[in-house]
């Protein structure tokens, strides 16, 4: 991968990673506040709120951790090549999600086998 693709997607990464922080802080914030609400009339919408706010906290996590990992992968001089079978990660593929680890054949691989 060139200097100049890997720049570009260090800049995007450490950009969506601040995001994703900012929306953390966020869903934090949310959380409080309908865990410290005891107004709730129906249960059940007390419990569709925070497993929507649970769902979405571990989205962002794992979310984060990619980006952490290409950004460790980035300092090591790894970035762009795929885990699975150390080939080069397509060039149109790491522009759409620059945290990626696998190319697109070894990804399709690990999404069949969790089917």
């Amino acid at each position: 991968m060139n200097n100049i693709n890997q720049e570009i997607n260090y800049t995007r990464l450490r950009n969506r990673r601040d995001e994703i922080m900012m929306t953390q802080e966020h869903l934090q914030k949310e959380q409080r506040v309908v865990d410290e609400n005891k107004d709730w009339i129906d249960r059940a919408a007390y419990e569709s709120r925070v497993d929507l706010l649970d769902n979405l906290a571990d989205w962002y996590a794992k979310e984060m951790a990619r980006i952490d990992d290409a950004l460790v992968r980035i300092a090591e001089g790894k970035y762009g090549v795929c885990l699975a079978c150390h080939a080069a990660i397509e060039p149109q593929r790491l522009a759409i999600t620059p945290e990626t680890g696998f190319c697109a054949g070894c990804q399709e691989t690990r999404e069949e086998l969790t089917q």
